[in-house]
């Protein structure tokens, strides 16, 4: 049920401040916020710098950690409380009407439901959470590994899928439609999330001009714009990023704070 103009919403995200697995999330509630002025939305950030010393006590209260104990943590007008990415995801898009508008060539909204969420579904889990994993694993992309070739080649080879699914589109959305749906946002956090990690995981350019059309729509709308603008799109990929590189010897208390943070902050 769409909720009504006069409804006041009150909307908090909770996820650690880094890009992680939830930024298409966060572009979708910048979006929403910015359409819908009786949405009052904000995102609490769970402190990595802290995670050590705060995350064990967080991840035990339901009422930071969610009924999953885990990180993202969507609250909805301090009544009801969601956890998981793609649940959040969704919930929103059936609240704010997400999920497109039906076209002459789909007549049903169960198909259009269907066709949506499949597209979702390969961008978050077959590209951001795939990238994510080369993250984690300190994929080096100039060695010959097969684990790591068939990983990678798998994000290439769905970014290419999902370009070519697009360009069927008469519009620059997915399935004809003429607002982005929560497809629209997935997909744009797919793409972009996999070229700034590395770019040899986009396809040529010729099978990936969908896509570079794609972000430069999204990016033109003015809530994406200012989000921009501003530099609000964290530069930590996710909490191994402070395991990676430092400039000088770190002391073994450290180490072994940086080892228990990686292993208790899950992010999905």
């Amino acid at each position: 049920m769409l909720p009504k103009a006069s409804e006041h919403i009150k909307i908090r995200l909770h996820y650690w401040n880094c890009r992680g697995r939830v930024q298409t999330v966060r572009y979708m509630l910048e979006d929403i916020a910015y359409t819908n002025k009786n949405v009052d939305y904000k995102e609490d950030f769970e402190l990595l710098e802290k995670g050590a010393e705060s995350w064990f006590a967080h991840k035990l209260d339901e009422t930071v950690s969610g009924p999953f104990h885990n990180l993202p943590v969507l609250n909805w007008n301090d009544a009801y409380t969601f956890g998981q990415t793609l649940t959040i995801g969704q919930l929103l898009a059936r609240k704010f009407n997400l999920y497109g508008k039906l076209t002459r060539s789909i007549n049903d909204n169960d198909v259009l439901y269907g066709y949506i969420d499949g597209v979702v579904s390969c961008a978050y889990t077959d590209i951001i959470s795939n990238v994510l994993t080369c993250i984690w694993t300190c994929v080096k992309f100039d060695e010959n590994n097969s684990a790591s070739n068939s990983l990678t080649g798998k994000i290439t080879g769905d970014l290419k899928t999902l370009n070519n699914l697009l360009k069927k589109s008469s519009t620059s959305f997915y399935y004809d439609q003429k607002e982005p749906t929560i497809a629209d946002y997935f997909v744009f956090e797919a793409f972009t999330i996999a070229r700034d990690y590395c770019k040899k995981l986009i396809p040529n350019e010729e099978d990936c001009q969908a896509l570079i059309k794609l972000e430069q729509t999204m990016k033109k709308r003015p809530a994406l714009a200012k989000y921009f603008n501003q530099g609000l799109l964290l530069k930590l990929w996710n909490n191994m990023d402070r395991l990676m590189i430092t400039s000088r010897i770190k002391s073994t208390c450290e180490i072994l704070k940086d080892a228990t943070l990686a292993a208790r902050c899950p992010f999905d």
